[in-house]
């Protein structure tokens, strides 16, 4: 089954019926497959959206440049360069991820499952730039990109597809602020054979 075809599919139809109308059903027929076929892989919805999530993960662990570890290059600068890889690799469900984000703010399991996911991806862009999430300090610098990406989010969904200048520029900003707090909290952006 091509996943990314799969989830191409299962954010046109979320941004056209909406995520309450939203079915395997729909989706199994949108993709000319057997619903029993995805019923094997997924749970349920939810279970889709999860593994939605998994899939953008992997794609932006994938679309990384290999010298993102260079020791020239700054945290700050690295996590600002994972952000916008997986802005990058959102674009194509931007309709769909722009839908849930309204269904997520008034449904609280779609924000439990949505949070779960956040922290996740967080987890993944931290230790992709080298930055241990290992304990309490982990899960404040976890916790604290997972609010600089979500006034990235907000700013990406207001802009044109094709471009992302205020996106660039509120993460950026967002993450000298968050630079500033660690520092401030004595969490130093190290990498993680450093970090403390």
């Amino acid at each position: 089954m091509n996943k990314q075809k799969l989830f191409k599919g299962l954010m046109e139809l979320v941004s056209d019926v909406g995520w309450s109308d939203f079915t395997l059903a729909a989706l199994a027929r949108n993709q000319e497959i057997e619903e029993l076929e995805l019923e094997k892989l997924f749970s349920d919805k939810v279970g889709l959206l999860q593994a939605f999530s998994e899939f953008i993960d992997e794609q932006i662990l994938a679309n990384l440049d290999p010298d993102i570890l260079d020791p020239g290059i700054s945290i700050r600068e690295r996590l600002l360069e994972i952000m916008l890889v997986r802005f990058d690799v959102l674009a194509p469900y931007k309709d769909g991820v722009c839908e849930l984000l309204k269904v997520t703010g008034k449904d609280p399991k779609m924000f439990v499952v949505a949070a779960k996911a956040i922290r996740i991806s967080m987890r993944s862009s931290l230790e992709a730039a080298g930055v241990s999430t290992r304990g309490i300090r982990g899960n404040i610098k976890i916790k604290g990109l997972g609010a600089v990406f979500l006034f990235g989010m907000r700013t990406w969904s207001k802009e044109e597809r094709s471009d992302i200048t205020a996106t660039t520029r509120i993460l950026d900003d967002r993450l000298k602020w968050a630079e500033s707090i660690a520092k401030s909290l004595g969490l130093v952006m190290e990498n993680s054979g450093q970090d403390r």
